[in-house]
């Protein structure tokens, strides 16, 4: 992956984890920057439901950790992290 760049094909799912709706507002924002277009952004309560071979990025307090999804089963997700973007 390119510098500041998030390839994706399809939709990014970006999993709330609990965070305020400001902090994932400026998620949104931030993840523009990075090649995304809003549009294709899916905001999930939930890591579930979420294609294999999607990327799915998780909200914390101070950085989103964006990772690919390669294995959906019984519920359960195994997304190893590519990267970090930091927030501040």
């Amino acid at each position: 992956m390119g510098e500041n760049k998030i390839e994706y094909t399809g939709n990014v799912y970006l999993y709330s984890s609990g965070m305020p709706q400001e902090l994932i507002s400026s998620s949104v924002e931030k993840l523009e920057e990075y090649n995304v277009n809003k549009n294709d952004i899916i905001v999930i309560e939930n890591p579930e439901g979420v294609p294999e071979g999607s990327i799915m990025i998780t909200v914390w307090p101070h950085y989103l950790s964006v990772a690919k999804v390669k294995k959906v089963r019984d519920g359960s997700i195994y997304a190893p992290q590519l990267f970090n973007i930091d927030l501040a």
